[in-house]
């Protein structure tokens, strides 16, 4: 068992015993955490499952739902679980995907806090796409006494397609119910001192063991032109992140350069792209990349196979000699620490 998996464990086993040895009989503020999605397993039909889910939703496949639940059910869902199992694959790790494991571990830790100061809040993580759903943790939360509910979707730069379809969802669930919960939901944290300083640390302190490397790339998740000509937010939110990290991590801002992955499909997305820097920086005799992604919190496939993988391979084959990916900020205690302090700022006048 490697180290990741016994702290996992150790913090599952201490969750269990009365919420860490405090008891805690009323606590009706609930605090729901909002990642993407993952599969529960890496069988086909859970997959297939997954992202049926996740191209069904029209904040992310903004195309004629007709024709597209075509192109969907007798193409794209016939086609990719299989390959997305293989990759599925090589980065599972024994107690799930690592953005289901990284999610738990953030839920579990900052409960612990909470409680350890005497803050009496239920907190449970989901995903908008996937397992846990949001219904289950939703539901959980409202027949545990909740009252009030805070809404986390855990994504730095905001979109429609992700905090806005989170913040979709949960409107609808809960308008479903007679005893309607206080409800309210962070929208971005993107230019958050907390955040900011969680992601240099995490940057330097690779650095302090790894060493410097001939540029950094400071890559997000893509997003087609045709959002954010729309008037979506999101690439004004990537820059300004990226803006705040340059200005403080002490590297020359000359050779730092922000980029976007994960294109799918045909259409115009929004530039540089992730991969065409890389080769270029390559073919211009760059030794070695480091690559950072600020928008993904927890460790996840477009992070440890496309990019630590992938892109990787694309880099040395087109001339490079090292590649280093940096993690993501995952369980890392100031990031945790920070994510307590955003939350109760969110919920003083709650507690």
């Amino acid at each position: 068992m490697d180290e990741n998996s016994k702290e996992y464990n150790s913090i599952l086993m201490s969750a269990n015993n009365d919420h860490y040895g405090l008891k805690n009989s009323n606590r009706n503020i609930g605090i729901l955490l909002v990642n993407l999605g993952t599969p529960k397993s890496t069988k086909i039909n859970d997959i297939r499952e997954y992202i049926g889910s996740f191209l069904s939703d029209n904040r992310v496949v903004e195309l004629p739902r007709f024709i597209w639940q075509i192109i969907l059910r007798t193409i794209v869902l016939r086609t990719r679980p299989r390959k997305l199992k293989k990759l599925y694959d090589k980065i599972w790790m024994p107690e799930g995907s690592p953005l289901y494991v990284y999610s738990k571990l953030q839920a579990l830790k900052l409960e612990r806090i909470f409680l350890q100061n005497n803050i009496n809040v239920q907190i449970k993580f989901c995903m908008r796409y996937g397992y846990p759903s949001i219904k289950e943790s939703l539901d959980s939360l409202i027949d545990g006494s909740c009252e009030k509910i805070l809404l986390f979707p855990l994504f730095p730069q905001y979109s429609s397609s992700t905090t806005g379809s989170i913040v979709e969802y949960v409107g609808r669930r809960l308008i479903c119910k007679r005893d309607i919960p206080e409800f309210r939901y962070i929208k971005r944290f993107s230019s958050s001192k907390f955040y900011i300083d969680s992601l240099v640390t995490n940057i330097h302190n690779y650095w302090n063991t790894h060493g410097f490397p001939n540029s950094l790339v400071v890559s997000f998740h893509g997003l087609p032109q045709n959002s954010i000509d729309k008037g979506d937010p999101y690439y004004k939110d990537c820059i300004e992140t990226f803006t705040l990290l340059s200005s403080q991590l002490n590297f020359d801002k000359n050779i730092i350069y922000i980029s976007f992955q994960s294109k799918f499909g045909y259409s115009k997305w929004i530039k540089p792209c992730t991969s065409e820097i890389l080769v270029d920086l390559a073919n211009r005799g760059v030794s070695r990349v480091d690559v950072v992604c600020p928008g993904f919190v927890s460790d996840c496939l477009e992070t440890l196979e496309e990019i630590n993988e992938q892109c990787r391979h694309l880099f040395l084959s087109s001339g490079g000699r090292d590649f280093h990916y940096i993690n993501a900020l995952n369980d890392n205690e100031d990031w945790i620490n920070g994510l307590e302090n955003l939350i109760k700022t969110h919920i003083y006048d709650w507690v």
